[in-house]
């Protein structure tokens, strides 16, 4: 049987953790493969670096999320296949997750039969949905051009990072430092945001990323 290579993102490390010791068991997963992050930007760096086959990733993340880091994934390398592992059930993120690329999404309160199963159902190319979630969400993405579009859908993905960061609270240093950009482009960037959004303070920026699941209150 091949054996492929898994990435588990997820901010929580006991949970990281248990879902190395659970997947070492299926008979697909190389042992000597399975690596661990702790939000999206370290994944997305890592995935330069390492191109694992399979990534099981967290949507609520710090310093850039779930859904964020999948879809710079995605572009980059399409042929990854990505696990949406969340507690979400509500549309919004559900039609994200779809929009941005993600090979399948699936609830943390799952057992473990069916997270093998989902895993082996996306490596075999189809894509995976837990039966938990309504259909009629994933009925409703497949009917219209790419999903309906949201208000995120007007910032890139890079300008969804930053405003991510700012509202955690974030210095611009820090966001230059963490992004390996320079303090001028940063402020550039949350101009950009600001103007798009018609928002021109920074407490306006953090209501609209709780208000879109940017991140949470």
């Amino acid at each position: 049987m091949e054996k492929y290579s898994i990435l588990f993102v997820d901010d929580h490390t006991l949970l990281r953790q248990g879902l190395v010791s659970l997947t070492q068991h299926f008979p697909f997963i190389d042992n000597e493969q399975i690596y661990q992050a702790s939000n999206g930007l370290e994944a997305v760096n890592f995935v330069k670096r390492t191109q694992p086959d399979l990534i099981v990733m967290d949507v609520s993340m710090p310093e850039m999320n779930g859904l964020e880091a999948t879809e710079a994934i995605k572009n980059q390398y399409p042929e990854i296949k990505v696990l949406i592992l969340s507690h979400y059930n509500n549309e919004p993120y559900v039609i994200r997750a779809l929009k941005v690329g993600a090979d399948g999404y699936m609830l943390k309160d799952v057992a473990v039969e069916e997270l093998q199963g989902g895993l082996q159902e996306i490596i075999a190319g189809r894509m995976y949905i837990s039966p938990d979630i309504d259909q009629t969400i994933v009925s409703r993405m497949e009917s219209t051009e790419g999903g309906e579009l949201d208000a995120l859908d007007i910032l890139t993905s890079r300008q969804r990072t930053i405003l991510q960061m700012i509202a955690e609270g974030h210095s611009t240093k820090d966001i230059a430092d963490k992004l390996f950009l320079s303090v001028k482009t940063i402020e550039a960037h949350r101009a950009n945001v600001m103007d798009r959004l018609n928002i021109r303070d920074v407490p306006g920026l953090v209501r609209f990323a709780i208000r879109t699941g940017l991140i949470q209150a």
